[in-house]
């Protein structure tokens, strides 16, 4: 081995028969310092004994691939150009505060933990096919990238790693016995973090990946699957995401309070999900004040959740852009809402994909808070999906979808949008009020149509016309004081009839035809009085609904 370090030689053990090499050996060589630039290259060798290198610094780099370690490496605070362990087998591997600027372990077995706490590599870490039982990085610091596709681990601690470049965990397996899986809270990581269809499956109450307060340039969960027996799926409080959190072909899983969990998390770009996401006791899709700079886009997705709380919450999220449900089934097996957009505000276009959602055997929404820039495609739907798919009557979503019609300039449907809301009020609204709603819905249309109003004003102007010529008939009229037996000709007794039906008004001045005192006359007074009733209410209902007292009311 020494004459083959000298030279620069890589030694192949791999084929000879006596293939053991003292770990001193290797130590004793790496601290003399008289080795080629190139290092220590030795390949398929047994390493007897333990090999501790702890706070060696040297410029000698270390290359032990697919060699068998009878003893767990110690690299306590070692210091060297660069490490590698490819295709090698371990019972262990504990490099708390190691120095490097490369370390390579693709396709390394380590039955016991990899231990790289605080450890600083100045290049990449390559742990592609590796098997680490489990990696503990806390605190890891890796300039370049970190590519650890199809890596086997039973857990992976990243919390609070420092990683310049790409985080690739493409069909990684992280399976945990014992709680958490995959934890990267408080990890800044300058590119995209990649979890492709990995499989990572937690324990007990514990979340499959936590990335709480975590930063990362984009998060690519594409046919990913996660699972939790208990616990959170996949946990983003906090974090923050330049560009994109893509959830493709995604399948989540748990039986906890949530399976996805997204609180105050903020994404510059978009949040794409499409796949399955599922909870047996608890929310499925939990999106508490996240902010998001451009769109939600929800397709081809199916949601279910177990809870009294809703499937998809939504609520007090900043969407800057489009909110687009679409060909997705949204299932709630228990008392509470499918879909929770309470407080949500955005920002262009939002699509809910309602004419589906309506038409399923049980949907419900809450929308109380929820506002939008944009009248939706149909309005029919949207006030079908208002009136028959909320647990209680709220003014607010009412109130935006007219605002949205107003801004836009369509009038007509704001005034039935909010006739459609003043309905639900007297359905679902106060019992006590539910009388006078319906007065004001007939004779008004809750002030959005005062010529309801002016309507019956005239038709009991018609009911004043009959009753003054029966009256008549019956000589039960006769000329007013000083006037002549011409005063009731028909048109002194049209001015009686509109007296008597409109009350604003007085046409002729001092009457010149009256009701006589004989039993037509008394009968006629006393219908007088039903129709002045009547059109003072009228007459008032019209002013009050021209003025809009009743709306504001």
């Amino acid at each position: 081995m020494k004459r083959a370090a000298e030279a620069g030689e890589i030694l192949r053990l791999g084929r000879r028969h006596d293939n053991v090499l003292r770990a001193q050996a290797i130590r004793d060589l790496l601290r003399s310092g008289s080795v080629d630039p190139r290092g220590i290259l030795v390949v398929g060798a047994r390493v007897a004994g333990a090999l501790d290198l702890d706070f060696i610094s040297t410029s000698t780099a270390l290359q032990l691939d697919d060699c068998v370690f009878e003893e767990p490496l110690s690299m306590h605070d070692t210091e060297l150009p660069a490490l590698s362990l490819d295709g090698s087998t371990l019972p262990g591997l504990h490099a708390e505060n190691l120095r490097t600027r490369y370390l390579t372990m693709r396709g390394t077995r380590c039955t016991g933990i990899v231990d790289l706490e605080n450890a600083r590599i100045d290049g990449s870490l390559l742990l592609s096919g590796a098997t680490a039982m489990p990696l503990f990085a806390t605190g890891l610091h890796v300039s370049r990238s970190v590519q650890a596709d199809r890596l086997y681990a039973s857990r992976v601690w990243l919390d609070s790693c420092d990683i310049g470049g790409e985080v690739y965990l493409h069909e990684a397996v992280i399976v945990s016995e014992d709680g958490l899986a995959l934890v990267a809270n408080n990890a800044t990581i300058g590119g995209d973090l990649n979890l492709n269809n990995a499989f990572v499956k937690a324990s007990g109450d514990s979340a499959a990946v936590l990335l709480t307060d975590a930063t990362a340039r984009n998060l690519r969960m594409s046919g990913a699957v996660l699972r939790s027996a208990a616990g959170t799926a996949l946990l983003l409080d906090g974090a923050q995401f330049l560009h994109e959190v893509r959830l493709n072909a995604f399948d989540a899983r748990s039986n906890g309070a949530d399976t996805v969990r997204m609180v105050d998390t903020h994404i510059g770009a978009g949040l794409v999900v499409n796949g399955s996401v599922r909870n047996d006791h608890g929310q499925a899709f939990v999106l508490h004040r996240t902010k998001v700079g451009a769109s939600i886009t929800i397709t081809n997705a199916t949601i279910e959740s177990n809870s009294r709380l809703s499937t998809v919450d939504l609520m007090d999220a900043v969407v800057n852009g489009e909110l687009v449900i679409e060909s997705s089934e949204l299932v709630n097996r228990r008392r509470g809402h499918e879909l929770e957009l309470s407080g949500t505000k955005v920002g262009n276009l939002l699509s809910l994909g309602e004419e589906e959602l309506v038409e399923a055997p049980w949907f419900s929404l809450a929308l109380d808070g929820l506002t939008y820039p944009n009248q939706p495609q149909e309005t029919d739907v949207w006030l079908r999906m208002l009136r028959d798919h909320t647990f209680t009557y709220e003014a607010q979503p009412y109130q935006q979808l007219a605002a949205v019609h107003r801004a836009a300039g369509h009038e007509h449907t704001a005034r039935k949008v909010l006739i459609a809301q003043q309905r639900d009020l007297r359905r679902r609204g106060d019992p006590g009020n539910k009388l006078w709603h319906w007065f004001l819905g007939v004779t008004l249309g809750y002030g959005y149509k005062p010529s309801r109003a002016v309507a019956g004003l005239l038709v009991t102007f018609v009911l004043a016309l009959c009753l003054v010529w029966t009256t008549n008939a019956y000589n039960g009229l006769a000329p007013a004081k000083d006037r002549g037996p011409d005063a009731c000709s028909p048109v002194n007794r049209i001015s009686l009839a509109a007296d008597l039906a409109i009350p604003l008004v007085k046409l002729g001045g001092t009457p010149r035809c009256e009701l006589a005192n004989g039993p037509a006359g008394q009968w006629a007074t006393g219908a007088g009085w039903v129709v002045q009733i009547l059109g003072w209410s009228f007459a008032t209902l019209s002013v009050a609904g021209f003025t809009g007292l009743v709306r504001k009311s």
